[in-house]
């Protein structure tokens, strides 16, 4: 049609798909103008209001408001931004779902509740176990840091476990020298009496059983592949050191 044609509101509705009632909904807020009126007072739209209620019914899809898209369709705000923040917005509602998805296979598999991150004995502990890894060397020690205790274990005393060696047997102190030359500030002293306590205080803070679970839950709200269970490994490595400590 050409550009001096008018359509009623029922040929604009079955135009665009919509009832007659949303379009006035839409008119009556400013949203979709009429161009004119008859003498009777009927409203008459442009053509354009065929694209710009495409427009309106696209961003109502997308969960826009009527404000955002009044303001769009009259120009005031530019569809790029608002499409960029929504954007955003949509991330945010994505990882609230992601956590209720966890919580709901935590709950339907009968694994980590999502009380975990709320137990203030367990944050505590998650805290001492940063404040230690980030505590200073004693004097004398060298600049280089211990690593990864619980890496460590993880790759030394797993194979152990593996194999079925008892933590209290001759065959698992290789494993527990292994794991203290590793880490040992002081290369000559590996069996330093310091060295054991400061590896059995971080195996001991770190085999919290809850630990594994918490790990399984930010896994289950991240979408990571799920966790290696490294309570067998520590449990090993906590009771090696303590027979070793108390010899």
């Amino acid at each position: 049609m050409d550009g001096g044609t008018l359509y009623s509101i029922g040929e604009l509705a079955r135009r665009t798909g919509l009832t007659v009632k949303t379009i006035r909904f839409y008119s009556d807020r400013g949203i979709v103008a009429p161009a004119d009126r008859t003498p009777a007072g009927n409203r008459r739209y442009a053509p354009d209001a065929v694209a710009r209620l495409a427009l309106v019914r696209t961003l109502r899809e997308l969960g826009l408001g009527l404000d955002i898209i009044r303001r769009v369709a009259h120009q005031e705000l530019a569809l790029s931004d608002v499409a960029a923040e929504r954007a955003v917005a949509l991330d945010v509602q994505i990882s609230v779902l992601r956590l209720r998805r966890a919580v709901l296979t935590a709950a339907a598999t009968r694994g980590p509740t999502p009380k975990l991150s709320l137990d203030p004995d367990f944050r505590a502990g998650v805290r001492r176990l940063a404040a230690d890894h980030a505590a200073g060397l004693p004097d004398g020690a060298p600049t280089r840091p211990r690593p990864d205790l619980v890496a460590a274990a993880r790759d030394l005393v797993g194979p152990a476990v593996a194999c079925g060696i008892a933590p209290d047997s001759p065959q698992a102190d290789p494993v527990v020298a292994s794991l203290a030359a590793q880490c040992a500030l002081f290369p000559d002293r590996p069996d330093d009496a310091e060295l054991l306590r400061w590896m059995l205080h971080r195996l001991e803070a770190a085999s919290d059983p809850r630990r594994d679970q918490y790990f399984q839950l930010l896994a289950l709200i991240n979408d990571w592949p799920a966790p290696e269970r490294l309570a067998p490994v520590l449990d090993w490595s906590v009771t090696a050191l303590r027979l070793r400590a108390a010899a």
